[in-house]
């Protein structure tokens, strides 16, 4: 085809495309009359394939335009559910107005579902039909709202605020851009906003912000996840030759666990990563990796997460792993152009080279890419059902658990899987500032975990009941949190310690927390002027007084030697006495544990021989 052809072929396809939004075509919409292409794909040879018009009930929409794991169901938008005739055209009009602003397919769906909800109570009353959108029914509307109800865990609970903000905001929009259907009267809320008819404004908004909804994986959950996982890593190269269908569904989902665990992606974001995707380079002697992958979420597009080796490490294996599947794919892409099935070979060509390839069992062993709700409802649960844990394991979880364990790192405290986020720091902004690519999300996300985590801290230290131990700045919080009327002069002992605690800076020694603003630099945190020990910190502490105790019936180490162990025991069972613990009970529980301990030693060697 010449050029000149492709020009003419474009211009005449353009021409039958639905017209933007204006006064004139809004006029045709109120009558019905309005028609054109919404949704196409562009083919071979400069050609254009339509997928859907204005007039039609459902709209299609090409896979580009998704996420990458979409069904076929998520890229359509079924206006057919809309009984009302006038409101079908209302809700076509809204949809086609919220597309010219280049809004996700996932968005518009959820706008059209709760234009349906919206137009189901409407025609469930006569008299809100006849009257239509007014400040009236609206206020109706939200009332309804406010007693329904959702099932979350198993438990019946009140809509959360942010769910009630998207009902209410498509009376907004009918009022936004159907002004001049008969239906629309008046504004819903003139002087008000579907976030404050939420209740999603002002204090209650800010502590919902602060507050994490999402779990945290506890530690007791995520590390035996972990060494089963990470087994089945070490062991890639044997179960991918092996071909073992259940060992290397196994080995795939523990890729997938690591990704998430180690990067905070999304899952979608995980599902986005081709082949090879990422690069690595050395500052200061510590060398950072970077994935690259399509974020979905907020639009970014094309972005980077910086992620240790064990990442990079994991999408070379689930390359391999979705190597037949990428081979099947390329024959699949030339069968659909011999078929001349232009959507097919478009939305084949979109999931090429992904390393989350998998077959549909419903389609005729179709390819796509892995479903995201698959790996939360069903894959990832199984990972806990291989580790004999009941917990409820769902990929959303993993991002807020790696903000976690990211703080908890950047403070200096002592926990599992610490090595993994090494390379990880919350004052790395340099980084940041460097490369745009970077999700500045996650970073936000990382920043508010910080907030929360000290925040807990705290808040523990101006608890009556809370043991704290220490030196100057322990004792002032002792003073401050006993005088019942500075309390009062805040309102609550909460209010209190956020206005004390926000200018105390804090970071971890292991052994205590340091409040001073610079590098700590002394040997015992615990009896500093900035240290605080809380009790977080006594099991270090009793780890401290077993050594300790060791090396008290030690009669090789000399008097110096002895001298020393004693000076130590003395600071530790110090330390424990002030913060409430019954020293004597406790070298009396670890004596009994070392008795019993070496019983069962001997008891071993015993029936060894």
């Amino acid at each position: 085809m010449s050029a000149i052809e492709l020009i003419l072929t474009k211009a005449k396809f353009i021409a039958q495309q639905c017209p933007q939004p204006s006064d004139s075509s809004l006029e045709r919409a109120i009558d019905g009359s309005l028609t054109g292409i919404v949704t196409y794909i562009k083919v071979a040879n400069g050609e254009y394939q339509m997928l859907s018009q204005y007039e039609h009930d459902i709209w299609v929409f090409p896979a580009s335009q998704g996420k990458k794991a979409d069904k076929a169901c998520d890229l359509n938008l079924n206006f057919a559910t809309i009984s009302d005739t006038q409101m079908k055209r209302m809700a076509k009009w809204v949809v086609w107005n919220k597309m010219k602003e280049d809004l996700a397919v996932g968005t518009l769906r959820n706008t059209l579902c709760h234009l349906n909800g919206y137009f189901k109570w409407v025609l469930n009353s006569d008299t809100t039909a006849e009257h239509g959108l007014t400040a009236f029914t609206s206020n109706a509307y939200v009332k309804f709202v406010n007693t329904l109800t959702s099932t979350r865990k198993g438990e019946i609970k009140p809509l959360v605020a942010i769910t009630k903000v998207h009902r209410f905001l498509v009376l907004e929009d009918l009022y936004r851009y159907c002004k001049t259907f008969d239906f629309v009267k008046e504004h819903p809320w003139s002087e008000s906003s579907a976030y404050e008819q939420a209740g999603h404004v002002g204090e209650a908004y800010q502590e919902a912000r602060k507050k994490a909804k999402t779990l945290i994986i506890p530690d007791e959950v995520l590390i035996p996840l972990c060494q089963f996982t990470k087994s089945y890593l070490d062991r890639a190269d044997e179960i991918i030759a092996s071909a073992k269908n259940k060992e290397s569904l196994l080995l795939r989902d523990s890729c997938i666990f690591w990704l998430l665990l180690t990067t905070g992606m999304r899952i979608h974001e995980i599902l986005g990563i081709k082949r090879g995707a990422y690069r690595s380079e050395t500052k200061d002697d510590t060398t950072y990796y970077y994935i690259e992958t399509i974020s979905e979420k907020t639009h970014t597009g094309l972005a980077e997460w910086i992620a240790p080796k064990i990442a990079t490490e994991a999408i070379d294996i689930l390359g391999q792993l979705s190597t037949p599947l990428q081979a099947q794919l390329e024959q699949d892409v030339l069968n659909a152009k011999e078929a001349n099935d232009h959507a097919e070979v478009h939305r084949l060509k979109q999931i090429s080279d992904h390393i989350c390839l998998a077959k549909s069992q419903k389609k005729k062993n179709a390819l796509n890419i892995l479903s995201g709700r698959a790996i939360s409802e069903f894959r990832l649960p199984n990972l806990c059902k291989q580790v004999a844990s009941d917990w409820n394991l769902a990929a959303h979880q993993f991002r807020r658990t790696f903000a976690n364990y990211v703080v908890h790192s950047e403070l200096g405290d002592l926990r599992a899987l610490k090595d993994h986020f090494k390379h990880w720091s919350i004052t790395m902004t340099a980084l940041y500032a460097f490369n745009d690519n970077l999700d500045a999300e996650l970073f936000e996300e990382l920043l508010r975990e910080k907030y929360l985590v000290e925040e807990e801290i705290k808040q523990d230290w101006f608890e009556l009941d809370s043991p704290i131990a220490g030196g100057g700045m322990a004792q002032k919080i002792k003073k401050v949190r006993q005088d019942g009327e500075l309390i009062k002069v805040f309102g609550s002992l909460q209010n209190m310690a956020k206005a004390y605690s926000s200018s105390i800076p804090i970071h971890s020694t292991g052994i205590a927390w340091c409040t001073n603003d610079d590098e700590c630099r002394c040997d015992k945190s615990e009896d500093c002027e900035h240290g605080i020990v809380d009790k977080r910190h006594l099991p270090y502490w009793e780890g401290m007084l077993v050594q300790q105790m060791k090396l008290m019936q030690l009669d090789d180490i000399g008097e110096i030697g002895r001298e020393a162990a004693r000076k130590g025991l003395e600071r530790i069972e110090r330390l424990l006495s002030a913060m409430g613990i019954d020293v004597a009970a406790m070298k009396q529980e670890i004596n009994q544990r070392e008795y019993i301990e070496v019983k069962n030693v001997q008891s071993k060697r015993k029936s060894d021989t």
